[in-house]
């Protein structure tokens, strides 16, 4: 499915969105993001997508379909857009219950070959729900509403307007893996908006970075999120639970590498955990299987510096080990190490400085 727009919007006298990006998104790459600063244009993007504003000028078009096309006079109304969209406070209506919201959403599909209603209520957990007042819902109970409404609106593409930022962080987490499900369950591809750089890297495989209106940058999470080390980064890292005897076990993989966690998980269990730039250490020299070293660090990860992003106190590395890794050091270590793009390391790091998120 292709979703390309390339629009301009006046908002203000000072401010006019001027937007380009395309995606090609399927089974395989089912979510893009927005990512950027408040007030950068993201939700003014998403609104226009879905017709909730006009366009000065610009054509939209979505698997196929011109939901918008200035120079051609094509404007199609929201509700015939087939797109589902998710704002950050869930846009329930209040007047309704539960069962009433997915019923209005239902009612305005686009077409009859949209989810089935049964297993959406299965998949979001929601079915114990229908009679409850949107006004009694917990934060979490109401984005997993908001999300089967927009799924029974049978839609072409899920625009996710920030959708977990009123939760706490646990339950945030939760919440993605259920976005994850959900576009992989119903074959729905879903362009998420966010300013969270762990958001784009658990959910994205392409994002487009805007500022101050526009699309600076597009491609992969791990190259477009990448760079000068001004504040600590997140490597976001989906690890799988491995035992030779199938229990729960703290020991995990990451593509080659045997990791250690900080608890144990259940074998073949996919986890999510996260580990700060600060956190890894790096050997100049890839270790060996027959090296001995005299360190606590558990976990040793051989890859290659593809990147050196120098600052002022400290400098950021990227390592390629399978996963890009950001590492924070600073720029006497860098030099003493002679470490340059191109250097075979060792990522070293203690197993307590993994956070497991799920």
């Amino acid at each position: 499915m292709k979703l390309a727009a390339r629009f301009r919007r006046r908002i203000s006298s000072g401010f006019t969105l001027d937007v380009a990006f395309e995606f090609d998104l399927d089974a395989a790459r089912p979510v893009a993001a927005l990512f950027g600063p408040s007030g950068c244009g993201k939700t003014t993007t998403l609104a226009a997508l879905a017709g909730l504003i006009p366009l000065d000028s610009g054509r939209i078009e979505v698997d196929g379909v011109v939901l918008a096309d200035t120079e051609h006079g094509v404007l199609l109304p929201p509700e015939r857009r087939g797109v589902g969209y998710v704002a950050q406070d869930g846009l329930l209506f209040p007047h309704l219950d539960v069962r009433g919201n997915l019923d209005f959403a239902a009612r305005r599909a686009h077409t009859a070959h949209g989810p089935d209603r049964a297993r959406v209520l299965e998949v979001l957990d929601i079915g114990g729900l229908l009679d409850r007042r949107t006004v009694t819902l917990s934060g979490g109970e109401h984005q997993r509403v908001a999300l089967a409404r927009a799924l029974l609106s049978a839609p072409r593409v899920l625009l996710l307007d920030e959708p977990v930022s009123a939760l706490d962080e646990r339950a945030r987490w939760r919440a993605l893996g259920l976005v994850e499900r959900v576009v992989r369950e119903f074959g729905i591809p879903a362009l998420h908006v966010t300013h969270s750089r762990a958001e784009v890297l658990r959910l994205a495989t392409v994002v487009a970075r805007m500022d101050a209106g526009r699309v600076v940058e597009t491609g992969a999470p791990a190259a477009v999120l990448t760079g000068p080390a001004d504040s600590t980064a997140w490597n976001m890292l989906r690890v799988l639970g491995t035992a030779p005897d199938g229990e729960a076990s703290s020991h995990a993989r990451l593509g080659v590498h045997a990791l250690v966690l900080p608890r144990a998980v259940a074998s073949g269990a996919t986890v999510w955990c996260r580990i700060s730039s600060g956190a890894i250490t790096l050997r100049a020299q890839p270790l060996q299987k027959t090296t001995s070293s005299a360190t606590s660090a558990r976990n040793r990860l051989v890859g290659r510096i593809v990147d050196i992003w120098p600052g002022d106190a400290r400098v950021r590395l990227v390592v390629d080990v399978g996963v890009a890794l950001q590492v924070d050091l600073t720029p006497e270590a860098v030099a003493d190490l002679r470490l340059s793009a191109g250097s075979h390391v060792t990522c070293e790091f203690k197993a307590h400085a993994l956070e497991l998120l799920d």
